[in-house]
């Protein structure tokens, strides 16, 4: 039986009304009556042709015309049916309610006798029925008590609360009916029995209501509309005539009288509000208008408690997703999807799970066979969309489901991985139900007499079906946590490949960022590096003064650039920088104090140039260059006018009678314009005759922070022990190429032989078991393969060697290789020949 015709029907296009009433379509330039339908004689006096050419006024009266013109003129938008008038037709004393909206360019008004006991006071009557609903919880208690509050203020037999289901289906779940009445509750309706036209109809409006089904349809006259030669549009009639299909639908039924209510949820119908009449039924305007009030104001309580459920299932579900991320985060892949509570089965109801990943399979509770999930796998990998598939009923799509269809008739699946595919699966089992249908679902219509037309069935009597192969059903919220878990999952497991678009985005930014940083700090060292020759050069009175001058000042570089990239340039420690810079003096000829503050990059590097420098004179020239000279320094904020400063002051004392220099030096230069700058604060350099002293004054927003303790003293590698290491054969394992020329001539100069050099893992391996040497320099990454295999082959061995990197050691060293000694680039000269002397005399040892 095709049952698209009754799709295809047009209803909105019925060209007539139900006859308890009148239509009166206004042409809304002349405000004459165009069309016209129902029963004019006894409600208006006259026949339908004589109306039409007739004045609003001539007909209705004063007051009535008065109302709808003002309503026309101030341009108000009906979308819907709007009570605008009563009022009554000559000396007759029966009042009218004139409901008015606007179609295809006419202004169409029905008209309708008030009953007696019309209510008179509709809002507070909705006010009552909406209290009396907001005082219950659940959405099955609300919904009972809508359809109770319906049965009392409209008088009808029964009144149900029909809710559609996923297949298009209706299903009554509550209702409240007349004593010796039938009950509906929980009977089930096909798709058919409200065809889409319809369900379109009961969005646009809220309330259908048909007095008696026995009536004989009121035709338009004329038949079609004047301004567009078609049957007249009667969408927002609230007299249209009905469908000649559902008037025999009800009579089957045994209903006199119906009214249909609409429920729409977030633009969407969810249900109906069914009214059903054992005998003719009419509801005046003002009851209806209530009804329809009501109907809306229930629907938006229902979409918050459905919402508010939800939300409660959501905070629960994500509380729970929460505990397992984190979980496999810390623990692995399946024990927290598995294993540990909560799991998968507690974030789905489901009878079992099942995991699949890297080709290994892992379960909780009742599931199909291995061999059988794989073929699922399978048949996902060739069928599954966008990451997720559901199914309640897995059979009717993947036919060998139904060999386990006792543990797996319902299955929601979410694949977690590119290709191939790794899965999170739950399971659910068949649930055979009965369901009782009004009348056979298989019939729900049947040819009439004539064999042309369609006729509903004929009989309503609960029809009992069993239905196979399916399972509960998942529900929504479950399909959304299933898939914020799989994005959670792909997040975890895959990385970066599955980020988000945005994460993505700032990843780049961040490196961008980091890139331009670090092509900032390079450009500028270079400038610095570049300036210190220029000013070296110009100081220097020998290339052998100028050599030592600038080897030493990059040293002092390279120890801050160190310091900086252990704090992250964050800062320095101003106690770990003067410690850095005092490294290779006596203990006992520097005193050192001040609290341990910590300096932001540029100023901690401008004071170690400045510490530098001092230093240098002082062991050249002032008290360091004689036994007995001391240095004292010291740091703290000074109280100033206008503000504080942080002062740092280095003191002389115990050495020779110091002159004022006759000649301005590098140092002078540095102390006297540059490092003000680059500290935006003051330089005070004396050469008092007891020794010199020097103030570096800044702002305190050059303080980072306040360390809670100051620096601990390193352990470090000095020229102190140093050993004659006259024709020392040294392997040199280097890959930069002006790095290891310079190497091998530090070698030669201090009576040692290099042997290499070597800059490939490769060659440098063959190197150890041709090669004759007595110790090894070995740069840990050579061209960005680590080192570690020579290491271990020096090891075994038991062949010396020292590290060499530019990188911090104590990342980037294994453990396994904490006791050899580093020594970092870029090398100073005496350190490098202690590594190497303190490592043949270990091994000597």
């Amino acid at each position: 039986m095709d049952l698209s015709a009754c799709d295809r029907e047009p209803i909105h296009l019925s060209g007539a009304i139900q006859p308890h009433g009148v239509l009166l379509a206004l042409d809304p330039d002349q405000m004459t009556v165009v069309q016209v339908a129902g029963d004019t004689m006894a409600l208006l006096g006259m026949p339908p042709e004589p109306l039409l050419g007739q004045s609003l006024e001539a007909r209705l009266g004063s007051v009535a015309a008065t109302k709808l013109c003002r309503l026309i003129d101030e341009a108000i938008v009906i979308p819907r049916p709007l009570l605008v008038f009563e009022t009554t037709i000559g000396v007759s004393p029966m009042a009218l309610d004139g409901v008015v909206h606007i179609s295809e360019g006419l202004i169409v008004i029905e008209l309708e006798p008030q009953r007696s006991g019309y209510e008179r006071e509709p809002l507070a009557l909705v006010q009552r029925m909406v209290a009396n609903c907001a005082a219950t919880e659940t959405i099955s208690q609300f919904l009972a008590s809508v359809a109770k509050e319906v049965f009392k203020a409209t008088g009808f037999d029964r009144v149900m609360v029909y809710k559609f289901l996923q297949d298009g289906s209706g299903s009554v779940i509550a209702e409240s009916r007349a004593e010796g009445v039938d009950s509906f509750l929980g009977l089930r309706y096909p798709e058919s029995d409200v065809p889409q036209q319809a369900r379109r109809l009961y969005v646009a409006n809220w309330l259908r209501l048909i007095p008696d089904v026995a009536y004989t349809p009121a035709p338009l006259v004329p038949a079609d509309n004047p301004k567009t030669g078609r049957p007249l549009d009667l969408s927002h009639s609230v007299l249209r005539s009905v469908s000649p299909i559902h008037v025999q639908y009800l009579k089957n039924m045994g209903v006199q009288a119906s009214m249909s209510m609409s429920i729409v949820i977030e633009g969407e119908l969810w249900g109906l509000i069914a009214c059903h009449h054992y005998s003719p039924h009419f509801l005046d305007t003002r009851l209806r208008a209530a009804c329809e009030l009501f109907s809306q104001i229930a629907s938006l309580q229902l979409q918050e408690k459905i919402a508010s459920e939800l939300a409660r299932e959501r905070v629960k579900a994500g509380e729970i997703e929460r505990a397992i991320v984190t979980s496999m985060a810390r623990e692995g892949f399946n024990d927290a999807l598995i294993s540990n509570r909560p799991n998968l089965l507690d974030l789905i109801p489901a009878k079992g799970c099942a995991v699949f990943v890297d080709g290994k399979l892992s379960s909780l509770g009742d599931v199909p066979s291995e061999k059988q999930i794989i073929s699922l796998i399978h048949w996902l990998d060739a069928n599954g969309q966008d990451g997720v598939f559901v199914s309640e009923s897995l059979a009717a799509l993947f036919a060998p489901a139904e060999d386990f269809r006792q543990v797996g008739s319902g299955v929601l699946a979410i694949s977690v991985s590119r290709t191939p595919r790794d899965y999170v699966i739950w399971f659910r089992p068949e649930v055979t139900e009965i369901v009782k249908w009004a009348g056979n679902p298989e019939k729900p219509v049947q040819p009439s007499s004539d064999g042309e037309t369609l006729s509903p069935r004929a009989s309503f009597t609960a029809w009992e079906q069993m239905v196979r192969l399916k399972s509960e059903p998942w529900t929504g919220r479950e399909v959304e946590s299933a898939k914020s878990l799989r994005t959670s999952i792909m997040e975890v497991i895959l990385r970066t490949l599955d980020d988000t678009l945005r994460a993505r985005h700032e990843a780049k930014a961040h490196q961008d960022m980091l890139m331009a940083e670090l092509d900032h700090r390079v450009k500028n060292t270079i400038a610095i590096i570049q300036s210190l020759v220029r000013f070296t050069s110009r100081s220097a009175i020998s290339l052998e003064q100028f050599q030592e001058d600038l080897q030493n000042r990059l040293f002092s570089m390279a120890r801050m650039q160190t310091l900086l990239t252990e704090s992250r340039w964050e800062g320095v420690s101003i106690s770990a920088l003067i410690e850095s810079e005092l490294d290779t003096l006596p203990a006992d000829c520097c005193q050192v104090a001040g609290h341990p503050f910590v300096l932001k990059p540029k100023a901690a590097l401008a004071v170690s140039l400045a510490i530098h420098e001092l230093a240098t004179n002082a062991q050249k020239h002032g008290s360091l260059s004689i036994p007995g000279g001391l240095v004292s320094i010291d740091w703290d904020i000074e109280e100033n006018s206008p503000a504080d400063v942080f002062v740092i002051t280095w003191k002389e004392s115990g050495g020779p009678p110091v002159m004022p220099p006759t000649r301005l030096g590098f140092g002078r230069v540095l102390l006297g314009k540059a490092i003000a700058l680059d500290l935006q604060g003051d330089v005070n350099l004396r050469f008092d005759p007891e020794g010199v002293q020097c103030r570096l004054k800044m702002p305190l927003t050059q303080i980072v922070r306040r360390d809670e303790a100051p620096s601990g003293k390193k352990v470090r590698i000095t020229p102190n022990n140093l050993i004659a290491c006259d024709n020392a054969r040294v392997l040199v394992i280097e890959d930069s190429g002006l790095v290891a020329l310079n190497v091998c001539d530090l070698l030669r100069t201090h009576g040692m032989i290099p042997v290499g050099p070597f800059g490939m893992v490769r060659e440098s391996l063959r190197a150890l078991d041709v090669e004759s040497f007595d110790l090894a320099l070995l740069d840990i990454d050579l061209h960005g393969e680590p080192a570690w295999p020579i290491a271990d082959a020096l090891m075994d061995a038991r062949t010396p060697f020292v590290f060499t990197t530019a990188y911090e050691s104590d990342v980037v060293i294994p453990a396994r290789f904490a006791a050899m000694p580093v020594v970092n680039k870029p090398y100073q000269e005496q350190q490098l020949l202690a590594a190497l002397s303190n490592a043949l005399v270990g091994d000597s040892n």
